[in-house]
């Protein structure tokens, strides 16, 4: 994601508890995973936008996580004026020089939408890709009573087109989704956020979607995780070939930037270690279909991070 220094201050929200839902507020459905086998899951990244879904991979790159069976790694579209053409083919050009780094070319790297679903006007018809029907595959093929879940940390395009494509699916996954801005004292949405620009009607899709567990990390709470340059690339000092790919990323792509936001990984590792991010029930927007989400309202940023470098080094 990339956000310019005056939209992130207005994302600067109270950090005191959000209020809780109302008494006659529906509740979000929530999945509860066996505890004896691993969720199986989906990552799709926007890879080639910033850098920070660079160290999200790397974070599941590290090692074997026990609590998770990673199914594949798509690549997501980021279209704008200023990115170039072709930007789901640079994040997919990306995903694979992990995966080679890693010595994980085994794992699937399905390609994505290079376009928006539906039409620049609205509209939901799905843009098929081989990432979407990696989706539907993978959730078909699930026993009865299992779920999969699959993190956008980009434009959700390619999980919004699965949807389309199949839509018994949607009670099958679990979905987490990185943007918007969440007021929590007015519970009130904003969709004026990089991710949702870059694909509105596949962001209204997951919204609409009943039968769709969906969590949201706002860009109001992701905020927070942010890391100082000189740390960060003292611990890549130590991390070998990947260590160095992220440095060389990270000066290519903000050379004079001292500090980023780790906006994607803070989604994952809210997911992975659920206890490091709390997470409220809401509405969703009023022109949206009237149904309960997730919102996480709160990350412990110095835990993650140090559990991060605990685990990529």
């Amino acid at each position: 994601m990339r956000y310019l220094p005056t939209l992130l201050l207005l994302t600067l929200l109270c950090t005191c508890a959000p209020p809780a839902p109302a008494e006659d507020a529906p509740m979000a459905d929530l999945h509860e995973w066996p505890v004896d086998q691993p969720r199986k899951f989906i990552l799709d990244s926007d890879t080639a936008n910033e850098i920070d879904d660079l160290f999200a991979i790397a974070y599941l790159l590290a090692e074997d996580d026990p609590t998770i069976e990673w199914l594949g790694l798509s690549s997501a579209q980021w279209y704008h004026v200023w990115s170039g053409d072709s930007t789901v083919y640079q994040s997919q050009q990306l995903n694979e020089d992990m995966l080679r780094i890693a010595d994980r070319m085994d794992l699937p790297h399905p390609l994505g939408a290079d376009i928006i679903m539906g039409k620049p006007w609205g509209d939901y018809d799905a843009r098929d890709s081989p990432a979407a029907q990696f989706i539907v595959e993978q959730a078909m093929a699930l026993p009865p009573g299992e779920k999969l879940a699959v993190m956008c940390i980009g434009a959700s395009t390619n999980l919004a087109s699965a949807i389309a494509l199949k839509p018994e699916i949607a009670d099958r996954l679990v979905a987490y989704t990185l943007g918007f801005r969440y007021d929590f004292n007015g519970q009130f949405w904003n969709k004026d956020e990089f991710n949702i620009r870059r694909d509105l009607n596949a962001a209204n899709y997951l919204l609409n979607a009943e039968g769709l567990e969906l969590h949201v990390m706002p860009i109001s709470v992701a905020i927070q995780y942010t890391w100082a340059m000189d740390t960060t690339f003292d611990h890549l000092s130590r991390a070998g070939e990947m260590g160095t790919y992220l440095r060389r990323r990270w000066e290519t792509n903000a050379t004079n930037d001292p500090k980023r936001t780790m906006w994607d990984v803070a989604l994952l590792q809210a997911f992975l270690k659920p206890e490091q991010a709390p997470e409220t029930s809401v509405l969703t927007p009023p022109e949206n279909t009237q149904r309960a989400v997730w919102m996480y309202t709160d990350i412990d940023e110095v835990a993650m991070e140090t559990d991060f470098w605990e685990r990529v080094k």
